[in-house]
């Protein structure tokens, strides 16, 4: 997520209505006694836990990336610094990093590496950075989010198992790739990888007490990767298909070229799409299934991009009772790969600069009803935005995100310490509570 400055965001739900009366059900008295009648001028008191409650506050979540904190949250007191900041700014949740991009841990685990330097900054820890956030946290009656980004990964040992990208001047591994923002993927459909992957996942839910886990980068780089053998294999048992002439039966470059996105879609372009979105789908419900048999209540959450579709990157997060693709590359079969199901949470990365209005483009507000369209109740959609511009109207941001969605998830805590937001983060929190009768505790 510390690469990530993108994105876009969600829906335009129901509000919340206050005064809601549940109906208790009906107990019928056992047949072999005859029932008790009650005296006619009795006052039944129902049991505190029967009792309406109001409407509940919503989650206003902060991600915290590892890189970008990694100096300033050094010690226990930077964080307890941070954390009375978050707390005071009406945050109730916070998505820590903890699986980083350098394909290090920021707890302590048994498979991977520590991450102990960043940049020109060397930090070793003798406690656990993880289990002290969620101190942290429970202390605060906040709840806390483990976040994973899957598969990039720099270290060396993993280098075999990167993504191949199909560029003009041919098949290059992307760990040498001179692009800004790309860098090195695993290639997902490797055994090894895959067993990497669901491995971390299950240890961080297995050792720590966390209240969610976050899916981040679970995906392709980019539409250019990956063109292994290994893919083309495992394309072709998929498709049922035969390649003849890998990678151009998938697409081409025409003489000349020497943009990689300018390239000419072949004869299985349309099925290789389906396809690679299959297999980000595979992960997320596997991953899913396995870490709700560690902890069935852990709420198992998703960031992506809100400009959908993102078939480039293999990304189909909408319902799977979703079936409008009026697009060319669009299988009849497609529709299948959505990945809705599987969530609790989606979020829906509206990294707009405006909130509305919603019939216009790269809003919140057209994210997040594109998003409802899409999701069709398939999960919960959180309205995800980053707060990285001085201009931004981040209070509007919460409020009408708030309003509009099942919750609020902000990037992230350098954009909050640069600009300062703090104040408006409590004040768009407080606006939306107040115009939904919401009273915090």
């Amino acid at each position: 997520m510390s690469f990530r400055y993108l994105a876009a965001s969600f829906i335009t739900v129901l509000l919340l209505s206050a005064g809601c009366e549940k109906e208790l059900p009906k107990v019928e008295p056992p047949v072999d006694e005859p029932p008790v009648e009650e005296p006619k001028d009795s006052t039944v008191i129902e049991p505190a836990d029967t009792l309406e409650k109001g409407p509940q506050p919503k989650k206003v979540s902060l991600w915290i990336g590892a890189s970008v904190n990694f100096s300033r949250l050094k010690t226990k007191a930077n964080i307890k610094h941070f954390m009375d900041k978050i707390e005071e700014a009406g945050f109730n949740e916070i998505i820590v990093e903890v699986k980083t991009s350098d394909g290090a841990a920021m707890y302590k685990s048994d498979l991977i590496p520590e991450q102990t330097v960043e940049g020109n900054v060397v930090i070793e820890r003798d406690w656990d950075y993880l289990q002290y956030f969620i101190d942290q946290a429970h202390s605060r009656g906040m709840t806390i989010l483990a976040a994973s980004t899957v598969f990039p990964n720099y270290r060396e040992e993993w280098a075999d198992y990167c993504c191949i990208e199909h560029l003009p001047q041919g098949l290059v591994s992307i760990r040498e790739s001179k692009d800004d923002g790309i860098f090195p993927f695993l290639n997902p459909i490797y055994p090894e990888v895959r067993k990497y992957t669901m491995d971390i996942c299950e240890e961080i839910v297995r050792n720590y007490d966390i209240d969610g886990f976050v899916l981040d980068y679970c995906r392709y780089q980019n539409a250019n990767s990956d063109f292994s053998e290994a893919s083309r294999k495992a394309f072709e048992e998929y498709a049922g298909v035969k390649c003849t002439n890998f990678p151009y039966d998938i697409y081409y470059y025409p003489d000349g070229e020497t943009r990689k996105g300018e390239y000419k879609p072949s004869t299985h372009y349309n099925k290789w799409m389906e396809w690679r979105s299959s297999v980000i789908q595979g992960y997320v419900k596997e991953i899913g299934e396995r870490i709700k048999a560690i902890k069935p209540d852990l709420s198992y959450q998703y960031w992506a991009a809100a400009w959908w579709p993102l078939q480039g990157t293999g990304q189909n997060w909408a319902s799977q009772k979703y079936n409008n693709y009026p697009y060319w590359w669009s299988t009849d079969q497609y529709y299948k790969t959505g990945f809705a199901e599987y969530l609790d949470v989606f979020q829906n990365g509206a990294y707009y600069n405006k909130v509305e209005p919603m019939w216009q483009n790269s809003t919140i507000a057209y994210a997040l009803n594109q998003g409802s369209t899409i999701i069709k109740d398939a999960c919960k959609q959180y309205s995800s935005f980053s707060v990285s511009s001085k201009d931004f109207d981040t209070e509007n941001a919460v409020r009408y995100s708030y309003l509009n969605s099942d919750g609020v998830m902000i990037f992230e805590l350098c954009y909050m310490v640069k600009y300062d937001w703090w104040d408006e983060v409590k004040a768009g929190i407080e606006s939306a509570e107040k115009e939904l009768g919401i009273i915090r505790n």
